[in-house]
């Protein structure tokens, strides 16, 4: 059996094991379930068409947030200014899983479920297409790879990317977000590509238009990706780009089929749009958008909080593999460099650069397709055994060895919690199986003191808080504490505030939490907080006392302690409020 070949069949048997065995999302509920969150918003379209008949009032959008809770509130449509709802996602997503959808119908009318678009045969048929989905996207991939790569490249490239990357989680468990369908759009754009300009022609020019128009329709930001057609092949040689200009003269009929294809699938959210909000454009991400001059690239890339590097390192290998891409393959790389570029440019531009629960850098994983070519040629520049393959090599057994330990603590093991990572926390838990002692503050606050009280000094207890804190309860209607400022004995050592916290009923939504509070004041002016959710800590029916720790920086004057309920509706007791300075 040749080497990709059986590469191709280990990624595919290990990520049918991880979809089917290790963590199946179609039989979880409510926010984990396998129609929730985002991909809810994409799908919401194919109930309201097919089930409900009502694509602009949404009647049924509460009875089904009520039972199946795919999200906490509301997210997946708002209001538009004539009453009727508008979806907050483009519809590609839907066309997608429409067959998927259609099957899942079939099976819950003549099985007795609920006919309803959320049951059980509609989440399991929603996972086993996407499931679907991955595998031909692999084995697309496999076949695109070995016209420019060798079979040691190639097979090495789709372990990496099936076991050393986030595509793991995207492809196998998570697999209805977008990132899977646009992965294998990806593979079928590039082999679309590959033929064209091997044999121009009006199926070539079709695939090319519906890829493009399908993938803008998913996501819009997508239709960049025309940039990998238009200069596939072309060199930084003035010759090079004349002869594609003469090309696209001279085959003017298939490039106008193609870009006719793209509007015409495109142009179906326009409809939409005009159909509901009765406006041919509509900008449904509302107070969400772009910062073009002050792209968050540093973040995106190396952020604690879901660096690209920082939890998919080995595509760092990528990165550096566009050098001998341009030394091998001097036509191929420009295309694929630029695109890449505007690309993660553009992704990085969009202020929630973070994007949501992401298990890493998810809005990347779509062009590891791309990126696979620049990856092949640093593996085939490593191909012969020496000390830098050996480095190489060891370095991509590792990265596998991290990647597997950040999906499996973004489910059972529990210690990756998906948009609120930092820095400091992931240092804390790094490789670890269980959670170190105090790690759980990090997620709130940069330090945690580890050492001996020195000189404590206490600024507040709870026999002097009577006047301005006290025993208390915040609730829906009691949102906040009275607050005290404090004289600071130094600008330097720290703070710890402490308190005993009950709860009946904890609040699980991370931004509702309560938070217990220090900031800083220079002058009369705030410099900076130091916060601490309390409800990551607690459980139900339990008296626990909680401190936060907090370091003197910038040479502040003052400090202030206060509670806030951060609208969180349920009741929480607050007891014992104390505030100490030590140099510690």
């Amino acid at each position: 059996m040749k080497f990709s070949l059986l590469t191709l069949w280990i990624s595919i048997i290990f990520i049918t094991t991880i979809s089917l065995f290790y963590y199946p999302k179609w039989n979880k509920a409510h926010n984990e379930a396998t129609i929730s969150w985002d991909v809810s918003g994409y799908y919401w379209y194919l109930p309201a068409i097919f089930i409900y008949k009502d694509l602009r009032k949404l009647g049924f959008n509460q009875a089904v947030l009520n039972k199946y809770k795919p999200t906490p509130e509301l997210q997946q449509a708002f209001k538009a200014p004539n009453d009727n709802y508008v979806m907050k996602y483009s519809c590609g997503q839907a066309i997608m899983m429409f067959p998927a959808f259609y099957a899942g119908h079939l099976w819950a009318k003549t099985m007795g479920y609920e006919a309803d678009g959320f049951s059980k045969p509609y989440q399991f048929a929603i996972f086993f297409w996407g499931i679907l989905i991955s595998i031909f996207g692999l084995i697309l991939l496999r076949k695109v790879m070995l016209h420019f790569f060798s079979e040691h490249a190639t097979g090495i490239i789709l372990l990496i990317i099936a076991l050393g990357t986030n595509y793991l989680e995207y492809g196998a468990i998570t697999n209805a977000m977008t990132h899977n369908y646009l992965f294998t759009l990806y593979t079928m754009l590039l082999w679309f590509t590959i033929y064209f300009y091997k044999r121009p022609g009006y199926l070539q020019a079709v695939g090319l238009g519906l890829c493009l128009g399908l993938m803008a329709l998913t996501r819009p930001t997508e239709i960049i990706a025309s940039i990998i057609p238009v200069l596939w092949g072309v060199s930084i040689h003035i010759s090079s780009i004349t002869a594609r200009v003469k090309l696209f003269v001279t085959q003017y009929k298939q490039i106008i089929l193609s870009v006719f294809c793209v509007l015409i699938v495109g142009s179906i959210q326009l409809f939409y749009w005009k159909f509901t909000a009765n406006s041919w454009v509509v900008y449904s991400y509302t107070d969400q958008g772009f910062s073009w001059l002050r792209p968050h690239f540093f973040d995106g890339m190396l952020s604690g909080r879901a660096g690209c590097l920082v939890y998919t390192p080995v595509m760092v290998l990528s990165l550096i593999g566009f050098l001998p891409l341009f030394k091998r393959h001097a036509a191929l790389a420009p295309s694929l460099f630029i695109f890449s570029l505007i690309f993660i440019y553009v992704t990085f531009a969009w202020d929630i650069w973070w994007y949501g629960g992401s298990v890493g850098q998810r809005s990347l994983v779509q062009i590891y397709p791309v990126l696979a070519f620049p990856l092949a040629a640093l593996i085939d520049h490593f191909k012969k055994v020496n000390v830098k393959s050996i480095i190489v090599s060891f370095f991509i057994i590792i990265s596998v060895h991290y990647s597997i330990w950040v999906i499996h603590n973004a489910h059972y093991g529990g210690l990756l919690v998906a948009g609120e990572m930092t820095s400091d926390y992931l240092k804390s838990i790094f490789l670890r199986n269980k959670m170190p002692d105090q790690a759980l503050k990090l997620l709130d606050t940069r330090k945690i003191y580890s050492g001996d009280i020195i000189d404590p000094q206490t600024l507040m207890s709870h026999t002097d808080t009577i006047n301005y804190i006290g025993d208390m309860c915040l609730s829906d209607s009691i949102q906040f504490s009275p607050a005290k400022k404090f004289k600071l004995p130094s600008s330097e050592g720290w703070l710890r505030a402490s308190a005993d916290f009950y709860t009946e009923n904890k609040e699980w939504d991370t931004w509702k939490m309560t938070q217990l509070i220090i900031r800083y004041y220079k002058n009369g002016k705030e410099l900076r907080s130091d916060v601490l959710r309390v409800q990551r800590h607690l459980s139900n029916g339990q008296k626990i006392n909680l401190w936060l720790d907090s370091k003197l920086r910038y040479n502040p004057d003052e400090a202030e302690i206060l509670l806030w309920n951060s609208d969180g509706k349920n009741k929480i007791c607050v007891e014992n409020i104390k505030l100490l300075y030590h140099k510690g």
